[in-house]
């Protein structure tokens, strides 16, 4: 029954389009973010980046630089030659990213960071002006075929562009801890989190085709992420960004309860097994446009309206 409940509870949730805004968490985890986040899985950002080929006079969109952990390493591999316009909606991320890129920018290298919506930020970018698109960990924030479609619009034929994004089991056991939560209490469910997660790389590799683009790379990740007690794992997905949208889809009055109850819940699960062992799993795949592309994006984008997954 309490699963009933909560499922009510999110369709007035859907119909008054209250939806959680993951940009407030992205502020808060800002300054800890290059601390937690990017220690464990900023390699395997570079190691997605590693799937396309950056060549220096490049020009290159990032789409949610985040701190600019991968924008850095896109600068660096520039070498003095090129063009990086990235986008972030997260105006802390975006002001640790600047901190760290904008140094770098000269006569041969322009280097723009934007404040905005990632959509809004690609949808005006030229047609065929860029050589290389990288999207990490935030293509389930969209449409995402239909991104990718725009993606597609913007590259200039034979351009690369490379996703990794996290997959729909990750920290399995947060995301089951926090269900039974809402399951138990509906009421402290104040808005919908609202993500495109995919099941796997395939399903990845799907959205480029729909969207025109022929796909060279699809393999998946894991990393257990460093969590040894329950206020760790806690600890680690606030400060990293992971729980983006906590904050605007839970009862602001009673965060701290729902953030007790689920290490309540997971201390249970360190009990039984005797270890915590939380998997953040993710998918790289990396595609080109192919150089006699003739498809049409308006086609596309109108097939593309993937459901998105509601928490």
């Amino acid at each position: 029954m309490s699963r009933v409940r909560l499922a009510a509870r999110a369709l007035r949730l859907a119909l008054n389009k209250a939806h959680a805004d993951p940009t407030a968490d992205y502020d808060a985890a800002s300054g800890d973010y290059d601390a937690f986040f990017s220690p464990v899985m900023g390699r395997h950002s570079i190691a997605a980046l590693d799937a396309v080929p950056v060549a220096p006079g490049d020009t290159v969109v990032e789409l949610a630089c985040g701190t600019g952990h991968l924008t850095e390493e896109i600068v660096r591999r520039l070498n003095g030659r090129g063009a990086v316009h990235a986008v972030d909606k997260s105006p802390g991320m975006l002001r640790v990213a600047k901190e760290k890129v904008l140094p770098h920018a000269s006569a041969a290298l322009h280097i723009e960071l934007s404040e905005g919506d990632m959509d809004a930020f690609v949808q005006a970018q030229p047609s065929a002006s860029a050589d290389l698109v990288v999207v990490g960990w935030a293509i389930c924030y969209t449409k995402p075929t239909r991104l990718l479609a725009e993606i597609e619009r913007v590259l200039r034929p034979g351009g690369r562009v490379v996703v990794i994004e996290t997959r729909a089991d990750a920290h399995r056991a947060l995301t089951e801890s926090l269900e039974r939560i809402f399951a138990d209490d509906p009421s402290l469910l104040t808005g919908l989190i609202r993500v495109t997660l995919p099941k796997d790389a395939a399903t990845v590799a799907r959205w480029f085709v729909k969207a025109g683009l022929a796909v060279d790379v699809q393999r998946e990740g894991a990393q257990t992420i460093p969590a040894h007690t329950p206020e760790d794992a806690v600890e680690w997905v606030q400060r990293s960004g992971a729980a983006a949208g906590f904050k605007t889809a839970v009862d602001s009055a009673r965060e701290q309860l729902v953030l007790d109850r689920i290490a309540a819940g997971l201390g249970e699960i360190l009990a039984q097994q005797g270890v915590l062992d939380i998997q953040h799993t993710f998918v790289v795949v990396a595609g080109t446009k192919p150089v006699n592309s003739t498809a049409s994006t308006a086609v596309r984008r109108r097939s593309g309206d993937e459901e998105a997954s509601v928490v």
